[in-house]
């Protein structure tokens, strides 16, 4: 998993995020600055953590089911 691919990841994160926060905030009826403000913070801190234990489980090896970025390796012998 190269550089391309935890870019696109985080924007993908990142974006997700900040979207639903933002519909979130408007709808409980937040003036659109302080929604905005709110929603990139929180998208911001939400996207750290997440690609930060995402980073620390692939290095580890851990699969995410979830997430499914992690090869699966076939660990069956098939000789006779």
């Amino acid at each position: 998993m190269g550089t391309k691919f935890w870019v696109i990841r985080t924007t993908k994160v990142f974006l997700t995020i900040l979207v639903i926060l933002l519909g979130v905030e408007l709808l409980k009826g937040h003036s659109y600055q302080n929604a905005a403000v709110f929603a990139l913070a929180w998208a911001a801190i939400t996207t750290v953590v997440f690609i930060g234990s995402r980073l620390y489980q692939s290095k580890k090896g851990v699969e995410c089911a979830l997430c499914d970025d992690i090869p699966k390796t076939d660990n069956t012998n098939n000789e006779k």
